[in-house]
């Protein structure tokens, strides 16, 4: 057989195959490129691999969809968890809160510094800290702080923590798929050759 490039992508594999079965079915000359069998074991594997080849690209846009929204979710809990630092320590200047609440919060009273915000682990780490603060704080009898309010910290809170989750099961869904459709690959690879292979012996056939 001539070497022929195989498809780089599976739409150019199930567009192989289906025009494969497509050929034979609309060809009513005795001597077929593929036999019965052939024909079946075509027809029962291009829905399997269109199936897979359709839920993983389903997965991975709805993982872009679930990325998007965790992009928007951390920067507002970043935002607001730092608004609400800063709101505190605003109440620790005019003396509307002690001084020493501030450890409550994971925060020390000689460092008015706002903390670094700038991974996930962070984020999740001071919205936590704040939550239990204002929660321990408010329960000795202090007000709660407003603009932003706690409940708004743990609003963006609750759905960052829901959308990580949600992409770590879209990351193992699309792992899962991708280890499935790399095996169909190979079958429709090896397919694909074989119809190859038996076009050019039947063409060798009717050239002697």
């Amino acid at each position: 057989m001539s070497a022929k490039k195989l498809p780089e992508t599976d739409d150019e594999r199930i567009g192989i195959l289906r025009a494969a079965v497509e050929r034979e079915e609309e060809n009513e000359r005795w001597d077929k490129v593929l036999s019965l069998a052939n024909l079946e074991e075509l027809r029962l594997f291009i829905p399997i691999f269109e199936g897979a080849h359709f839920i993983l690209n389903r997965a991975m846009e709805e993982r872009d969809k679930t990325k998007n929204q965790y992009n928007e979710y951390f920067k507002n809990t970043q935002l607001y968890i730092s608004h609400f630092i800063q709101v505190l320590f605003l109440a620790v200047i005019r003396h509307e809160i002690k001084a020493e609440s501030l450890a409550l919060y994971g925060l020390q009273e000689n460092d008015p510094s706002l903390p670094d915000l700038s991974t996930e682990e962070a984020v999740l780490t001071w919205a936590e800290n704040v939550i239990h603060g204002e929660s321990e704080r408010t329960v000795r009898g202090g007000i709660s702080l407003y603009n932003p309010t706690i409940a708004k910290v743990k609003v963006y809170y609750e759905l960052l923590k829901e959308s990580i989750h949600t992409l770590s099961v879209y990351d193992k869904n699309i792992i899962r798929s991708q280890n499935k459709i790399n095996d169909l690959r190979i079958k429709a690879d090896t397919l694909i050759q074989k119809i190859w292979t038996k076009a050019e012996e039947q063409y060798e056939r009717a050239d002697r």
